[in-house]
């Protein structure tokens, strides 16, 4: 081939490599997971150095190289609470405000004086509504975010709020007293009241059931490592399970969930949910979770359980004939002594009990599927055997060792976010990851990019470990979501119903590669003075470093683009991931092999020569 020929197909290439559509299509690749859809550039040619800035900002995230970082300065006491959405930071303080930022220009918005030190907060944008909970009192406020006047005060725990979680129609709130108080916060009344849980929950989940029969759903999880399920709308409890026994009979994972939940080191530090995932963390370990998934379809025999049925993007009740609205749920972690069954009251799993001694009923032995308890006649609707459904005797059963329904096991593809199914919240949840930590003590989770940010403990003693790291979940042996079509207005899209896009149900993944954040964070981990590469806009006060006690992150939230932490001291600030000012330090096994290549290339080179040469 000619010199000429040469230049040809090198220009011929190079502009094939830059066709717009090869870098939109990698650009709609890399934001497929974003929550905001991705801004076409003014010029088919910007598609490129987008994609540049993209590929940049998910490479600092795998790496934790925060690029920069800005301090949001006006609280003077414990940051105890986070709420970002979008560009629109909410925080709460020990120093009796709710302050409402603006985290690209650092702006202070809003400074509401609430008299009381804050714990919680949650936002419904849609409504312009935020809810307050207090450390110390028990009860919540609403407020309009356009006026920011208080719209109603409930007070109905007896010690201060814990966490809430706000919806359109409801709003709950978890209380020091250990009970959920559920409301119709447009009303200003309460609906029921969940009391005396084992312990304090440590965060609530509203879940949408999607028919108006069926209602709202409570997640609520305690210290002590217990989730429980509650029906609003029912004003019943339909379910709880033991996190610690999630391992089922993999001795691997039940020798590293054995101790989740108990007192004092393996107690349930923070929480995070969203949609159908949940994200429970101890000191040592982080528990990614996904509630299982419903089919459109459904069998008979699965609509006679008390399993929930779907239709499309609804989660709906059993049949009326099945199924009595006022039947209860009995878990098999309730003792005996708490609650009996009635002579004539349906069981929860549509069977009537009449007859039956006044005993508890288990969900499931462990490790067996629940319809596995009835019999063939039973699942048909014909009159059951008496002795089918009794208990066995000894401690109580629990059924978090059951697999998956088919129903469930065929909705189920791991930490993917998927929409139109809804969660059958009567099963267990299925434990999707584990992340092994330090001693961690805050953190928070995103939940489509599948992120971690968490720290530690910052202590005054001598060499406390003070770190913040991050953690990226991965689906092992599944087929990439993004090789699929490309939707032109939606991006990437696969075809869930193709078994060559359907992976098998992944098997739990243990993952110890948790990363401590460098790039601008350390830059300021010590620092005392400003002109540190990466700083936007002033330091605090009397600044000594991020690495210090007074730093000691209280809070925290974590988005596609930043991380946000609350400090003890009442410092905010937020690390942005997108730039190339900090890159990643080549380990010194990274460098040997550079240089051996290197070695090998003039070793080549000089052979080459010389066989020239010798020619």
């Amino acid at each position: 081939m000619g010199t000429d020929d040469t230049r040809q197909v090198s220009k011929k290439w190079y502009t094939a490599t830059r066709h717009p559509a090869l870098w939109r299509w990698h650009c709609l690749r890399l934001t497929v997971s974003d929550p905001v859809r991705v801004r076409a550039p003014a010029k088919p040619e910007g598609w490129y150095p987008l994609y540049r800035s993209l590929h940049h900002r998910e490479s600092n995230f795998a790496h934790a190289l925060p690029q920069s970082i800005r301090f949001l300065n006006g609280h003077t006491n414990f940051c105890t609470t986070l709420l970002l959405r979008g560009k629109r930071l909410i925080s709460g303080s020990y120093d009796e405000t709710i302050r409402f930022w603006d985290i690209d220009t650092g702006e202070m918005k809003k400074c509401l004086q609430v008299k009381k030190p804050v714990s919680c907060v949650d936002f419904l944008a849609e409504e312009e509504v935020f809810v307050v909970g207090f450390h110390d009192v028990g009860r919540v406020h609403l407020f309009s975010s356009v006026t920011f006047t208080p719209l109603q005060q409930l007070a109905g725990h007896l010690n201060g709020i814990r966490a809430v979680a706000l919806s359109s129609k409801n709003l709950v709130s978890a209380g020091a007293d250990k009970a959920l108080v559920c409301w119709d916060w447009r009303a200003g009344t309460k609906i029921v009241r969940f009391g005396q849980q084992t312990t304090i929950n440590i965060g609530v989940q509203i879940v949408q059931g999607g028919t108006e029969a069926e209602g709202e759903r409570v997640v609520g999880v305690t210290i002590d490592g217990i989730v429980r399920v509650f029906s609003i709308k029912r004003r019943e409890m339909i379910s709880q399970f033991k996190l610690s026994e999630l391992g089922g009979s993999d001795p691997v994972l039940h020798a590293k969930l054995f101790n989740v939940g108990s007192a004092p080191n393996n107690m349930l530090q923070w929480f995070a949910a969203k949609g159908s995932q949940m994200t429970c963390a101890t000191k040592s370990v982080i528990l990614h979770l996904q509630w299982t998934e419903g089919e459109d379809e459904k069998t008979h025999a699965e609509t006679t359980t008390m399993s929930p049925t779907f239709t499309g993007r609804t989660l709906t009740s059993p049949t009326p004939s099945s199924l009595n609205p006022r039947s209860r749920a009995v878990s098999s972690l309730i003792r005996p002594t708490q609650m009996s069954t009635p002579q004539r009251r349906q069981s929860a799993l549509g069977v009537s009990t009449s007859g039956l001694p006044k005993s508890r009923l288990s969900l499931g032995t462990p490790y067996t599927p629940l319809s596995s308890n009835l019999s063939a006649s039973q699942l048909s609707g014909t009159s059951p055997s008496p002795l089918s459904l009794l208990p066995r005797s000894g401690t109580p059963l629990s059924p978090m060792g059951a697999p998956l329904s088919p129903m469930g096991a065929a909705g189920a593809d791991g930490f993917a976010i998927r929409f139109g199914r809804a969660a059958i919240l009567t099963a267990p949840p299925k434990l999707v990851a584990l992340v092994e930590t330090p001693d961690v003590a805050v953190g928070a989770v995103d939940p489509r990019k599948r992120r971690v940010v968490t720290a530690t403990r910052f202590s005054s003693r001598a060499g406390a470990d003070r770190r913040v790291l991050m953690s990226t979940h991965k689906d092992k042996d599944k087929v990439d979501v993004l090789d699929g079509p490309v939707d032109e207005d939606t991006g990437p899209t696969t075809d869930h119903a193709n078994p060559m896009f359907s992976s098998p149900t992944p098997s739990v993944d243990i993952d110890a590669n948790i990363i401590p954040l460098s790039g601008a964070w350390a830059a300021l981990a010590h620092a005392t003075h400003g002109g540190v590469k990466g700083l936007l806009g002033p330091l605090p006060p009397k600044f000594a470093g991020l690495a210090v006690p007074d730093k000691n992150p209280m809070s925290m939230q974590l988005t596609h683009e930043e991380v946000v932490v609350g400090c003890a001291d009442g410092t905010i600030y937020v690390m942005n991931f997108l730039g190339h000012e900090f890159v990643k330090e080549k380990s010194r096994m990274e460098e040997g092999v550079e240089e051996e290549e290197e070695s090998s290339e003039e070793g080549d080179a000089s052979v080459d020569r010389s066989l020239i040469f010798g020619a």
